[in-house]
């Protein structure tokens, strides 16, 4: 999986990660946990934005940013076992999940945002969530894959230098 999201994000110059998720509906919280704990890291050429359940109200920092790729990092259904993760780029997998909680489809943001002048590379990185009931904090096998994939953005975006 490394290596897909390090093929995705080869001829990267800027990158924006999006954690998108509502906190208080338990794996939904997936992208939020995973950009909260990526921005201890000091990654150069990387904004981490904690969207929360409103990636809308992100829009402008993200254009402001002017990123070649942005990172969505989110709960989504999929029909998998809970904890299973998906990394790809958006188009190849828009028609095959879909966010599990929020308002506005993630397709949608992304058509905005291109029609405000975004050109970069839409990648997702999501989790089958099991529990979207409302409590807060990950399941156990979604806060596995939450640090798991903590730990793939921290390498491939950090080009393994964690200085």
């Amino acid at each position: 999986m490394e290596e897909i999201l390090r093929n995705l994000l080869a001829d990267r110059d800027r990158v924006v990660v999006l954690g998108v998720g509502n906190t208080l509906r338990r794996d939904d919280g997936f992208g939020v946990y995973v950009a909260s704990s990526l921005k201890r890291f000091k990654l150069k050429d990387v904004l981490v934005l904690e969207a929360g359940a409103s990636p809308e109200s992100v829009l402008d920092d993200i254009l402001e940013f002017n990123p070649s790729h942005l990172v969505v990092v989110d709960s989504v259904e999929m029909g998998r076992r809970p904890g299973d993760l998906v990394v790809a780029g958006l188009e190849s997998i828009a028609d095959e999940i879909t966010v599990s909680t929020h308002r506005l489809p993630m397709t949608l943001l992304v058509k905005y945002l291109r029609l405000m002048g975004f050109k970069g590379r839409v990648v997702v990185v999501g989790v089958q969530p099991g529990d979207l009931s409302f409590g807060e904090g990950l399941t156990p096998r979604v806060r596995e894959a939450a640090d798991i994939v903590v730990n793939m953005l921290r390498s491939v975006l950090s080009n393994g230098d964690y200085g």
